[in-house]
């Protein structure tokens, strides 16, 4: 698709829809939070290819609020080569989950366990032209959460076989 005018929306959008985000979540609404990770495996590129960062709330679906529903959106920016020697390509990892969260309540250091439907994907850019390449997928996730402080530990892949499962580990704050 050889589409110009389409390099600068995706940014645009994504900026409009971070600030969105953050200012329509009610401080009491829930837990939201923000992440920065690294991806494990595959290791099919550098380091500037493997970090992500997350953003996204849950909200308590129980009295005793640790069973919690939300939602995860993760993303990055990096260059690659296409060849060796050749092109670079701009691309941006984007993926979307709503999640099922269980969390402990009665302890100081609350673990938590759960896991996510949504979209697997990324945008690319080669000179003018760009590909949106995404498939239905899913993570599993665990950690620790000490305070505002967040550890966390994600699987994610896609249903298509021809998709590899990533692993990352994350670190963040909740309020």
């Amino acid at each position: 698709m050889n589409n110009t005018r389409f390099n600068r929306v995706p940014l645009s959008v994504a900026a409009l829809l971070l600030t969105f985000v953050f200012v329509a979540i009610p401080v009491d609404a829930g837990d939201a939070f923000f992440k920065g990770g690294v991806v494990f495996a595959p290791r099919d590129v550098g380091f500037e290819g493997r970090w992500r960062l997350a953003f996204g709330a849950d909200y308590p679906v129980n009295f005793a609020e640790t069973v919690l529903a939300g939602f995860k959106l993760q993303s990055s920016i990096y260059r690659q080569d296409v060849v060796e020697g050749g092109p670079t390509a701009t691309i941006v990892p984007g993926n979307a989950f709503f999640n099922v969260k269980y969390k402990s309540s009665s302890l100081e250091v609350r673990p938590f366990a759960g896991a996510g439907l949504g979209l697997v994907g990324d945008v690319r850019w080669l000179s003018s032209e760009f590909d949106w390449n995404k498939e239905f997928g899913y993570h599993l996730l665990g950690g620790l959460e000490y305070g505002r402080l967040v550890l966390e530990l994600q699987i994610t892949g896609a249903f298509d076989s021809g998709v590899d499962t990533q692993w990352a580990g994350f670190v963040g704050f909740v309020w």
